[in-house]
């Protein structure tokens, strides 16, 4: 892990939208209560960190547009009791300026999209990753990322930071939802990736 001032990075924030705030669609219960805190935290540094960059962190937002009508990600798909769509990113991770979204309708965040392209010509060496949910479209992007080599100059899961608590699922298979996500980082941990935490990422990286 090295400053952003040292090598090209780029953070990369997972299908962070409004669908996920449905109260009982996901599940019982979701893990990481601190994760819209740490969310904005992380966009609150990196966007602070590039107006004054010289080789400012590179912001991409990955959204789902389900092609099931009956998803909750679906484009034609509301809030309970309200016109909002459910593809609207949330309000904490919302994208400013040019940052760009990208739209898939699969778990990767490499299919159907330029994430690759993006992410080879800027020369990324760090890519911080974010979002939801853990084990379906996090550890999906976060696994192709590392099998196709994305990160100039890294082998494997090299340089690629997964954010625990800035990542979430939901309970399913009459397992916690807490059990759900660590389970699912541990397995990415070292091999695809490495786990990190918020605070080391605005300190170390960030900064």
């Amino acid at each position: 892990m090295k400053p952003a001032s040292e090598t090209p990075t780029a953070l990369l924030l997972i299908d962070i939208q409004k669908g996920f705030e449905h109260p009982t669609h996901w599940g019982t219960s979701r893990s990481t209560p601190s994760l819209e805190a740490n969310v904005a935290a992380l966009l609150r540094a990196a966007r602070q960190y590039n107006k004054t960059a010289t080789e400012p962190i590179l912001i991409i937002h990955v959204h789902h547009h389900s092609v099931s009508p009956t998803s909750q990600l679906h484009p034609s798909a509301r809030l309970p009791g309200s016109d909002t769509p459910t593809i609207e990113a949330a309000d904490y991770a919302a994208p400013v300026g040019d940052e760009p979204i990208l739209t898939k309708n699969v778990n990767s965040g490499f299919v159907g999209t330029d994430l690759e392209e993006r992410l080879r010509g800027f020369g990324a060496k760090q890519l911080v990753v974010v979002g939801l949910t853990t084990d379906h479209c996090v550890s999906t992007t976060v696994r192709m990322a590392a099998n196709l080599h994305v990160l100039s100059d890294a082998p494997d899961g090299d340089g690629i930071f997964m954010v625990r608590d800035a990542t979430a699922t939901y309970s399913k298979g009459g397992f916690d939802a807490e059990t759900v996500h660590a389970v699912h980082l541990a397995s990415l941990d070292g091999e695809f990736a490495s786990v990190v935490g918020t605070d080391e990422v605005v300190k170390v990286i960030f900064h």
